[in-house]
């Protein structure tokens, strides 16, 4: 299953560096961004995302909510993957269709797992 560039997007430097290494290891590119600005423009410069994933409270400004707005105007259908230890509730109302939640604090793996659900449902 893995193979393709992740946009991981999470203000908690730690919680990118290590989520970005192990995607790394599960043979992912990953472009890491700590904003929802930066994860724009990388929506904007890198026409070959194959999947996101984001945390929802993003610090001052945009949330991982419209990050994944954003990426799926950019890529109808890109797989979505939310992550937050705080704003689970909000997913079933804001998050975009057939995108995965997994809660904070998780074992890396269950990362892997939800993007090997949405990335073949996305193939289906």
């Amino acid at each position: 299953m893995p193979s393709g560039r992740i946009l991981f997007v999470d203000d908690n430097f730690i919680c990118s560096l290590e989520n970005c290494e192990n995607l790394r290891e599960q043979g992912f590119s990953v472009l890491p961004a700590y904003n929802a600005l930066a994860a724009l423009e990388h929506i904007k410069r890198h026409p070959n995302l194959t999947a996101l994933v984001t945390d929802i409270d993003l610090g001052p400004g945009d949330d991982g909510f419209d990050v994944a707005r954003w990426a799926r105007g950019a890529y109808p259908g890109l797989p979505v993957v939310y992550i937050s230890g705080t704003a689970g509730a909000r997913h079933a109302a804001e998050g975009v269709c057939g995108s995965e939640f997994v809660a904070k604090p998780f074992n890396p793996q269950q990362v892997v797992d939800a993007l090997s659900r949405v990335m073949h449902a996305k193939a289906a």
